[in-house]
C-alpha cells in the first residue's frame, strides 16, 4: 500500500509560500501597526481620540484617549508616585499587565529588526516589484 501512495510530508509550492509571506507581513502590519487603531485596547481612532487634550503626547505607541490615561497613570505608578485612590482599580496585577504589555511590544519590535523579519520584507517586496 505505501508503494501507491505516497505518505511523505510535501514542501508547500512556491506560489503558497509566496503567499504565506505576503499574509504574514499584511497581518503584522496592517493589524498591529495600524495608525487608525489604538495600540493596547484596537479601537478605531481619529484625530479627536488622539489628541492628547492639548498636552504633549508622550507615549510611544498610538493610544485612544482612555488609554493613553492609563499609560500615563501606569507612568506615574512606575515612577513611584501613590495611584489615584479613584482608581481603585490600578492595582498590582494592573500594572503588571502593562508591564507584559510592554514587554510584548518591545519583543515584536526586536522581531521586526531580526535578520529574518528584514530578509521577509525584502523577499515580499521583490515578488511585490515582479507583478
Amino acid at each position: 500500500m505505501a508503494e501507491i501512495i505516497n505518505f511523505r510530508k510535501k514542501a508547500p509550492d512556491e506560489s503558497r509560500l509566496r503567499q504565506m509571506k505576503i499574509e504574514s507581513l499584511r497581518r503584522h502590519f496592517q493589524c498591529m501597526r495600524c495608525a487608525f487603531r489604538c495600540a493596547r485596547c484596537g479601537s478605531q481612532i481619529n484625530n479627536e481620540t488622539r489628541s492628547a487634550g492639548g498636552e504633549q503626547y508622550a507615549a510611544p505607541y498610538i493610544f485612544c484617549k482612555t488609554c493613553y490615561e492609563e499609560y500615563k497613570e501606569y507612568r506615574k505608578i512606575k515612577s513611584g508616585e501613590k495611584p489615584n485612590p479613584d482608581y481603585y482599580w490600578h492595582n498590582d496585577l494592573w500594572v503588571q499587565v502593562w508591564d507584559f504589555w510592554l514587554k510584548y511590544q518591545e519583543s515584536m519590535e526586536r522581531y521586526r529588526q531580526s535578520p529574518e523579519f528584514l530578509r521577509l520584507m525584502d523577499e515580499v517586496e521583490k515578488f511585490m516589484r515582479r507583478k
